[in-house]
């Protein structure tokens, strides 16, 4: 069932309830009004009858005579007038009752014996009938009762008209309001449908350029159309990284493998006639560009565990001691270079130890790389408040300015870094700043064309 008939058939029916409860007071409003309209009128008549009976006393004095009215004067469609004595003897009735009789009620004439109206019901050639007595009443004593009933036919008559005016009204309002429901509901879901068949269309063609007509409404449908181009331009920016990732990538594997198969192909078939210092220098180029592969393909791990959502176990570390082993092992890589610390302070951190270690090698790795013989790096460690600032400053090639805001994209790598270094894959200060950004922390790079470059990470420190 579609939503548009859901809320269609909940509109009707909450608006059917409504009717029906509605139309329930209604009724019983109309039956209170009627009944107790019939009993004032009935005992209006009655008590009206009483008040015009004559009573005359004769000789000797002793005998009463009562004269009454015409009681046919009282007489109307559904309304009878009975006159009765206190023994039940019908002294006096309507024509139009025949010859019939309107039924006492004993109780009724009891309390009417005790100079009180009352009402009862009875039954009248099949017909229910509300009966009003009033005492007749001659120098004190009750001599007799008027009756008056009036027969619910015509209340009935009228409760039944009332009864299909509300059932006919209750039905063209249902069926109104279920088609007002329904066009409503179109309209108001026919953005979504529009939606549902662009994000249909994108699937099928993973067109993520294309977006939803944003409409100017301030509503949920608005802001779900809003919602949904905000993460279509977040799609398009992912699949087109995606894409240069795996080109790059692609491109990157390429060159060490077409290496490495060309000094094979040149072994396999010159081996036996190349001197052996040739042969070396085939073997030894195979196996540097192995070694290129071999990195690149850590690096892709590092970057798709980092894109996978992985968590660094963190632990409190001090990262004076990890900055004290990297510049232990790069004084031996250092060929030709000043290395120098010239600032270390103590800093404890929550960290991943084996990955900030990683960081700083990257830092360093880079800074010799790209570092001419005769030149300096320089590692410096200090507080600055809750924040621990690592340096690491070089004297190298330096990075021009217009090269600066892609340093950290994966696969970047200058004309002048590729130049100096073949072997580098372009992908190590991408995964240095994801590092960075998983404890907390930012990265920052000054440099001068043929001065040098300057990485500051700064990472909070431990609270205590």
């Amino acid at each position: 069932m579609s939503i548009r008939l859901r809320l269609a058939l909940w509109y009707t029916a909450v608006l059917g309830g409504t009717l029906v409860i509605f139309s329930l007071l209604l009724y019983l409003l109309m039956l209170r009004h009627l009944i107790d309209e019939g009993d004032a009128n009935i005992a209006s008549r009655a008590q009206h009858i009483a008040s015009t009976v004559r009573v005359e006393t004769a000789a000797p004095s002793t005998v009463q005579r009562v004269e009454l009215p015409p009681i046919d004067a009282f007489e109307s469609p559904g309304i009878y007038v009975q006159v009765v004595q206190t023994n039940g003897t019908v002294v006096a009735h309507s024509d139009n009752l025949g010859g019939q009789e309107l039924p006492g009620d004993e109780r009724a004439f009891a309390v009417a014996h005790a100079g009180h109206g009352v009402f009862y019901t009875a039954i009248v050639a099949g017909e229910q009938v509300r009966v009003y007595v009033e005492p007749l009443v001659a120098s004190g004593r009750v001599i007799g009762f008027v009756q008056v009933g009036r027969s619910h036919a015509e209340a009935y008559v009228v409760l039944d008209r009332l009864r299909l005016g509300l059932a006919g009204v209750g039905m063209v309002s249902l069926l109104l309001a279920g088609a007002i429901a329904w066009a409503v509901a179109g309209g108001a879901l026919r953005p979504i449908a529009s939606m549902t068949q662009t994000a249909r269309a994108i699937a099928l063609s993973r067109g993520f350029s294309r977006r939803l007509g944003v409409t100017t409404s301030r509503d949920e449908l608005g802001q779900l159309s809003r919602t949904f181009n905000e993460m279509l331009a977040s799609l398009e920016e992912a699949y087109a990284t995606q894409q240069r990732f795996i080109a790059d990538a692609s491109h990157e594997l390429r060159t060490p493998l077409t290496a490495v198969r060309a000094n094979l192909e040149l072994l396999d078939r010159q081996g036996a006639d190349l001197p052996g210092s040739e042969r070396q220098a085939l073997i030894t180029a195979a196996t540097g560009e192995a070694d290129r592969m071999a990195r690149l393909v850590a690096d892709l791990l590092s970057l798709a565990r980092a894109d996978a959502g992985q968590k660094l176990r963190m632990r409190p570390i001090e990262l004076d001691r990890l900055l004290l082993e990297v510049y232990g092992d790069a004084r031996l890589l250092a060929k030709g270079l000043t290395m120098a610390i010239r600032e270390i302070d103590e800093a404890s951190l929550l960290g991943d130890p084996d990955r900030l270690k990683q960081l700083i090698l990257i830092l360093v790795d880079n800074a010799i790389r790209y570092t001419p013989a005769g030149g300096e790096v320089g590692l410096s460690l200090r507080k600055d408040g809750a924040t621990a600032v690592l340096e690491v400053s070089d004297t190298g090639i330096g990075i021009s300015a217009q090269d600066m805001p892609h340093v950290f994209e994966r696969f970047f790598r200058a004309d002048r870094a590729r130049a100096r270094d073949a072997a580098g894959t372009g992908l190590g200060l991408a995964i240095a700043k994801w590092i960075i950004e998983e404890h907390g922390g930012d990265i920052t790079v000054e440099s001068e064309l043929g001065k040098g470059s300057t990485f500051a990470v700064r990472l909070p420190l431990m609270s205590h």
